[in-house]
C-alpha cells in the first residue's frame, strides 16, 4: 500500500485557473501533481511517467477526454480515470460507461467532493489515502481562481436551465469560499434571486452577520442594481466582474431604466474589477446560442 507521497495524480485540463485549482487542493493531502493542457499531452504523461490516477477534463482542444480514455482502453493500459465536466446529460454517462470510466466529478469542482472521490477511487485500487482521514481542508484560493468558480457556476446554471449564465461566489481576505449563488429567478419565481444576493445571503448566514465589509464578492457579470444596493448595504469594499452591463445589456435592460434614473448615486466607496472577461464570455456566448436556437 502506498500513502499520498508515493501516489501521482494526472490532471489533464485546458484551463490552467482549473488545472491548478484541483492540484493545490489535491496538493494539500500530500499528493504529487503532473498536468497536461489536452489528451495528447496527457498521453504522453503516461508512456513517460507512473501515474496512479487521472483526472481528465472532457471538453479539451485539441484532444478531450474521451480520447485520451479510448486510447487506454486500445492499449490496454489499466488506469483510473476520473472524468471532470459540465455536462450532465444522458449522452455522456453511456459513452463514459461505454469506456469503463472509474467515476464523473461535475464541475465547478467542490473540494470535499474532489477529495473523497479521489480518496474512494484510489482505495478501490488498492492505495491508502489520506483524502478520507481525519485532516480537514481549509480551501484558500486566488482571485483568478474565484472568478473561475464564478464562471463554472454561471455555466453549470445555464446547463441546468435554472436561471441564466450567472454566478457569484464571496470570500474573505484569506480566500476562504463564504458563500455561492447562482440566478434563480426562473426556477424559484423569485425576482431577488440574483446570483451575487444569493451569495451574499449565505456568507451572512454562515457568518452571523450582516457586515461583510472583510469580504470580496465575484460575480460573472456586473452585478445587478439590486445587487449594488444589497453590496453598499453590507459593506463590501471589492468586486471581481467578467461581464459589464453593456455586453449583456440585451437580458438586462431594465437594469439599464433603473440606472438611468438613479444616475449619478452610484456607491463610490466599492472598487468595481473586470477579470476573467474571455471565459465568461464563452459561456455566455454559448448560453445565448442556445435560447436562440430554442426560440426557432
Amino acid at each position: 500500500m502506498d500513502g499520498a507521497e508515493n501516489i501521482t495524480i494526472l490532471i489533464a485540463e485546458d484551463n490552467v485557473v482549473s488545472r491548478e485549482l484541483m492540484a493545490s487542493i489535491l496538493k494539500t493531502q500530500g499528493y504529487q501533481i503532473m498536468g497536461a493542457s489536452d489528451g495528447t499531452q496527457a498521453i504522453q504523461v503516461i508512456e513517460n511517467n507512473d501515474i496512479d490516477l487521472a483526472l481528465v477534463d472532457l471538453n479539451m482542444a485539441p484532444t478531450g477526454g474521451f480520447e485520451f480514455v479510448r486510447y487506454l482502453v486500445v492499449n490496454g493500459i489499466r488506469l483510473p480515470v476520473i472524468v471532470v465536466t459540465a455536462d450532465e446529460s444522458t449522452d455522456v454517462l453511456m459513452k463514459a460507461n461505454e469506456l469503463n470510466v472509474t467515476r464523473i466529478l461535475q464541475k465547478p469542482v467542490e473540494p470535499d467532493r474532489l477529495l473523497s472521490i479521489v480518496g474512494h477511487v484510489l482505495k478501490k485500487y488498492g492505495y491508502t489515502s489520506p483524502a478520507l482521514a481525519t485532516q480537514t481542508y481549509e480551501p484558500h484560493f486566488t482571485d483568478e481562481q474565484l472568478m473561475q468558480r464564478a464562471v463554472e457556476l454561471a455555466e453549470r446554471n445555464a446547463r441546468s436551465k435554472k436561471g441564466g449564465p450567472f454566478g457569484a461566489v464571496i470570500s474573505n481576505e484569506k480566500g476562504k469560499i463564504l458563500g455561492e449563488g447562482t440566478n434563480g429567478i426562473t426556477s424559484r419565481v423569485d425576482p431577488t434571486a440574483h446570483a451575487e444576493i444569493m451569495a451574499i445571503r449565505q456568507a451572512a448566514e454562515k457568518l452571523g452577520r450582516s457586515d461583510l465589509s472583510d469580504c470580496t464578492l465575484y460575480c460573472s457579470s456586473e452585478p445587478t442594481m439590486m445587487g449594488h444596493a444589497l453590496i453598499s448595504s453590507v459593506g463590501i469594499k471589492k468586486v471581481f466582474f467578467g461581464l459589464s452591463h453593456k455586453e449583456i445589456n440585451k437580458i438586462r435592460s431594465q437594469d439599464a431604466k433603473v440606472r438611468a434614473e438613479l444616475e449619478g448615486h452610484k456607491p463610490k466607496e466599492t472598487e468595481y474589477i473586470q477579470l476573467g472577461h474571455d471565459h465568461a464570455m464563452t459561456v455566455f456566448e454559448r448560453w445565448e446560442a442556445l435560447e436562440e436556437k430554442l426560440a426557432d
